[in-house]
């Protein structure tokens, strides 16, 4: 299994707080059958990347040997979830936070003030440098909990789809567990990740959160290793994942 969106990093972000915490955080996911991550951790201003990418090189090279020291079976990845922003469109050459030196860029917008045109926008830009957007989370937007066709337009621009498999269980709120129900029982998602942020909570137990996933008769499940191990895969692997075409998304109330 890959993860592909996780704060993993040492005191990088908002996400591992020490050393400790992110080698906890791997052992956890190391037991879930994860064998690579990429870690993601928030790319805010890109015109600022130097001492960014620097610090995710000194990092990634030091946990993987604290991994090999430990004899934990996995391996952690470069990436970035950058921040689209309203000047994203003068944003400079983004392969440099690509996932794990692919063709797949992670984005995100606010959660509160991220609309559908500044999504649109951000696409278009990543795909005018020949990469692949992938969008961090559409479940948790306040614009796509307004209108969920904004899902389906989007996905009409290019856009695939990471949801957070903790949506799924409820851990992100009752709106963005509709909604990435929706989705997921559409066949709208391209990729379930953690962005696990500690060990405690918000974390790396693919286990515990499929095996909820699973017993949730609400859900379909048919389709979970397509998004925990096939698609990831091809990310590491220079595969193409197809944008899914799914049916058009209504609110419900469940």
């Amino acid at each position: 299994m890959v993860d592909i969106h996780c704060h993993i990093l040492p005191e990088m972000d908002d996400g591992a707080r020490s050393r400790k915490m992110s080698l906890q955080m791997c052992q956890m996911a190391a037991k879930s059958g994860v064998t690579d991550i990429i870690a993601t951790p928030h790319m805010h201003d890109l015109f600022a990347g130097d001492d960014f990418k620097e610090k995710v090189d000194v990092r990634i090279n030091y946990m993987n040997q604290v991994l090999k020291d430990y004899n934990v079976g996995l391996t952690l990845h470069k990436g970035a979830e950058v921040y689209a922003s309203n000047d994203f469109i003068y944003a400079p050459d983004l392969h440099d936070y690509a996932l794990a030196g692919s063709r797949y860029i992670l984005f995100e917008l606010d959660l509160v003030t991220g609309t559908f045109n500044l999504a649109k926008e951000a696409i278009s830009v990543i795909l005018s440098q020949d990469m692949i957007p992938v969008m961090a989370h559409p479940e948790r937007y306040a614009f796509t909990h307004a209108d969920y066709t904004n899902v389906n337009r989007l996905a009409d621009c290019g856009a695939l789809f990471q949801c957070n498999i903790g949506s799924l269980t409820g851990e992100m709120g009752k709106r963005s567990y509709k909604l990435g129900l929706a989705m997921l029982n559409a066949g709208a998602i391209s990729f379930l990740a953690s962005d696990a942020h500690r060990f405690e909570y918000r974390n790396t137990d693919f286990n515990a959160m499929t095996q909820s996933i699973k017993e949730n008769k609400k859900a379909d499940s048919s389709n979970l290793d397509l998004y925990l191990h096939e698609n990831p895969a091809k990310i590491l692997t220079g595969g193409r994942v197809e944008n899914p075409s799914f049916e058009t998304l209504k609110k419900k109330l469940f």
